[in-house]
C-alpha cells in the first residue's frame, strides 16, 4: 500500500492524519542494533531491570566482542545502546543511570563495581518496553567514544521499579565478567565471586567527526547508489562523474562497510568513472578494500588508465597471492600477500622522494623508488573494477579512494578502517535534459541503513522543498529548500541519527505534491 502519485492538496494537518493512518497498515521494524556480541538466546536474567527493589549490574566487553554482523570499527562513538530480552514488559525505573568506561583490564575485580566511570545517561524517571526475543534500547544523553582495541565496561544501575518483564539474555565466558549490586540504592557490591555472565548488547554508532578529509577526485562507498547501475562518487570537490556507470560488476553486501561492489572476471567490466588521469606531477594516493580474491592464471584488473598503461592487477606477472601496480613510466610496484582478504591496500606516490609506498591495513609494507618522477597529464578513462576491455575484479572491492596529495603514515593508520563520512545531504543534478513532467522516484535503496538515495524531477524552475517526516507527521529533516531550475536531481539522505522506522518523504513545489515511504532498518 502507499500514497497515490497524483497531485495533493492535503493540509499539513491532513498529512499528519494520513501518515497516522497508514503507520497502523505497515509492520513497524523490531529495533537491530548496528553491531552487538550476540542475538542467541541463551540464559535468562533478571538482574538489572527485572528487579523491583532496584538493582546495579556490571559488564565488561573484551575487544572484539561486538563482531555481528561485521566488527566494529575504530573511528566510532556510541549513540545507543541495546538489550536482548527474554521477557516481555514494560517498566518504569526511578534514577536509571548508564556509565561507561574504557581500559585494557580483561576481567573484572572481585567483590566490587570497578570504577570511577562516565555518565552517559540518567533519568529520575524512565519508561522501558521490551518483547521477548527482540532487542530493546536506551539513547545515550552522552555519546561515548568508541576504542576497539580496548575493554568496554558498562553500568546500569535503578533504584526502584514498577511494571513486569524486561531479563535479558546472556551467555557464559571464562574470567570475571560480570559484578552486580545486592540491592537497591545506594549500591552495595555483592561480596560473593562474580562470574562470566556477559549480557547480549549491542550499539548504535556514529562517526566520531575526525578531522580527516574525504578523498577529492573519487571515492566510491558503494552504500548510497542511486540504482543497481550505477554509484555515487562522494570525492569533494569530486573528478569525473557525479554518477558513474557499472558495466558487468554486481552492487552487493559483505563489504568493508556492508554494502559492496564484486565481479566474476568479466571482460571489459568496470566503473566508468568519467575521470581522465591527469594528477600530473603531483603526489596521490590510490586505496581499496579487496575481498575474496584469488591468484589467478591470467590478469584480473583493479583499476586502470589506458593513457599511460596505469593500471593494478592480480594474476599473470603479479606476485603470487599479491597483486602489481605498474604502467608506462612506472617502476613495478608488487603489492605482496593481500589475497584472498580482506585487505586494505595504499598506494602513495611522493613526488618529493619519487616513491611509490604500499601499505597492507594501515600498515607501511614496502617502498619502490622510481626512476624518473610521474607525470600523468593525457588519461584516456580511468576505471575501478576493471581496465579497458579486459578481464576485470574477480571478488569483492570496497570504499575504492583517490586523492590528490600524499597520505602520511598516521592518517593512513586511522582511516584505513574508518567510514569516512561525506556530507550527509546533498543535491546532485543527474540529468540537463528538461523533463516533461513532475516526478518523485522510490528511494533506493528501501529499505536502508542509513543512507538512501532520492530523486526528482521538476519540468520548469521552481522552488522546491523536500522534507522527511517521521510517522507521526513530524518533520525531522528539510533535505532541499530552495529555487531549482528544470532538471532530475538526486538527493542524499543520511538518517544515522534517527530511530529504525518508518518515515514519509514529501516533494512539494507551487503546483505539485508527492509523498512516499520509505523504512529505516538498524
Amino acid at each position: 500500500m502507499h500514497l497515490p502519485t497524483t497531485r495533493l492538496s492535503l493540509t499539513f494537518k491532513a498529512f499528519s492524519f494520513l501518515l497516522i493512518f497508514l503507520s497502523l497498515a505497515f509492520f513497524v521494524q523490531a529495533q537491530t542494533p548496528q553491531y552487538y556480541n550476540s542475538n542467541t538466546p541463551g540464559n535468562s536474567n533478571s538482574f538489572p531491570f527485572n528487579q523491583n527493589p532496584g538493582k546495579a549490574t556490571q559488564w565488561l566487553f573484551l575487544p572484539g566482542d561486538f563482531s555481528q554482523p561485521a566488527p566494529l570499527p575504530s573511528g566510532k562513538k556510541i549513540t545507543t545502546i541495546y538489550f536482548h530480552a527474554s521477557s516481555s514488559g514494560t517498566r518504569t525505573f526511578s534514577n536509571l543511570t548508564v556509565l561507561m568506561k574504557q581500559d585494557t583490564i580483561t576481567q573484572l575485580p572481585l567483590a566490587t563495581l570497578w570504577g570511577p566511570m562516565d555518565t552517559v545517561y540518567y533519568e529520575s524517571s524512565a519508561t522501558l518496553t521490551a518483547t521477548s526475543g527482540g532487542w530493546f534500547s536506551i539513547t545515550l544523553e552522552t555519546q561515548y567514544n568508541y576504542d576497539p582495541t580496548k575493554s568496554l565496561i558498562v553500568f546500569v544501575g535503578q533504584c526502584g521499579a514498577t511494571g513486569s518483564g524486561l531479563s535479558l539474555n546472556q551467555g557464559n565466558y571464562s574470567g570475571n565478567r560480570r559484578n552486580w549490586s545486592v540491592g537497591g540504592c545506594p549500591f552495595v557490591p555483592y561480596a560473593g565471586t562474580g562470574n562470566g555472565a556477559v549480557t547480549n548488547f549491542g550499539v548504535d554508532v556514529v562517526n566520531a567527526n575526525p578531522p580527516y578529509p574525504v578523498p577529492d577526485l573519487i571515492y566510491y562507498k558503494f552504500k548510497n547508489n542511486p540504482d543497481a547501475n550505477s554509484v555515487k562518487n562522494f570525492a569533494v570537490p569530486g573528478a569525473g562523474n557525479p554518477i558513474a556507470t557499472i558495466t558487468s560488476l554486481t552492487l552487493t553486501h559483505g563489504g568493508q562497510f556492508d554494502s559492496c561492489i564484486s565481479g566474476n572476471a568479466i571482460s571489459s567490466s568496470k566503473i566508468t568513472t568519467g575521470y581522465n588521469l591527469s594528477t600530473g606531477t603531483s603526489s596521490f594516493t590510490i586505496s581499496f578494500w579487496l575481498a575474496d580474491s584469488i591468484t589467478p592464471a591470467s590478469t584480473r584488473y583493479l583499476f586502470g588508465d589506458p593513457g599511460h598503461s596505469f593500471r593494478c592487477f592480480v594474476g599473470g606477472v603479479a606476485p603470487v597471492g599479491g597483486a602489481i601496480f605498474r604502467g608506462t613510466g612506472i617502476t613495478d610496484v608488487p603489492i605482496n600477500n593481500i589475497l584472498p582478504g580482506p585487505t586494505v591496500v595504499h598506494l602513495v606516490y611522493d613526488s618529493a622522494s619519487t616513491s611509490v609506498t604500499v601499505y597492507k591495513n594501515g600498515v607501511k609494507d614496502n617502498t619502490v623508488i622510481q626512476s624518473t618522477p610521474f607525470n600523468f597529464t593525457s588519461g584516456t578513462g580511468f576505471s575501478v573494477g576493471g581496465y579497458s576491455s579486459s578481464a576485470g575484479l574477480q571478488g569483492y572491492l570496497d570504499e575504492f579512494r583517490f586523492y590528490k596529495r600524499k597520505l602520511d603514515s598516521a592518517e593512513i593508520a586511522a582511516t584505513w578502517n574508518l567510514d569516512l563520512n561525506p556530507t550527509p545531504t546533498s543535491v546532485t543534478p543527474i540529468s540537463a535534459k528538461v523533463p516533461k513532467d513532475y516526478a518523485l522516484s522510490q528511494n533506493y535503496p528501501n529499505p536502508f541503513n542509513p543512507v538512501t538515495n532520492i530523486k526528482f524531477q521538476i519540468p520548469s524552475a521552481k522552488f522546491v522543498k523536500l522534507v522527511v517526516y517521521d510517522i507521526l507527521g513530524k518533520e525531522v529533516e528539510i533535505l532541499v529548500n530552495e529555487t531549482k531550475s528544470a532538471g532530475t536531481y538526486l538527493v542524499s539522505f543520511d538518517a544515522s541519527e534517527l530511530s529504525s522506522g518508518i518515515y514519509f518523504y514529501k516533494l512539494i513545489t507551487n503546483d505539485f505534491t508527492d509523498v512516499k515511504k520509505m523504512v529505516l532498518i538498524k
